[in-house]
């Protein structure tokens, strides 16, 4: 596993975390959801596009 692939599973582990904490916020509910819904919409989506910019520059290196 060289450091691209470790960087493309690290990055979808976090979108799973940021996902994941997303799912508990909405369940939870209440003004605590109100408050951090966007923030971490925000987050999960910042960390999908890290992952698939990092997946493009393997994919440009592989075919370059």
């Amino acid at each position: 596993m060289n450091s691209m692939t470790l960087l493309v599973v690290a990055g979808m582990a976090a979108t799973i975390i940021a996902l994941v904490e997303g799912i508990a916020s909405m369940a939870h509910g209440g003004a605590s959801d109100q408050a951090r819904s966007h923030f971490l919409m925000f987050r999960r989506v910042g960390w999908q596009a890290i992952t698939v910019a990092i997946l493009l520059i393997i994919l440009l290196n592989q075919y370059m």
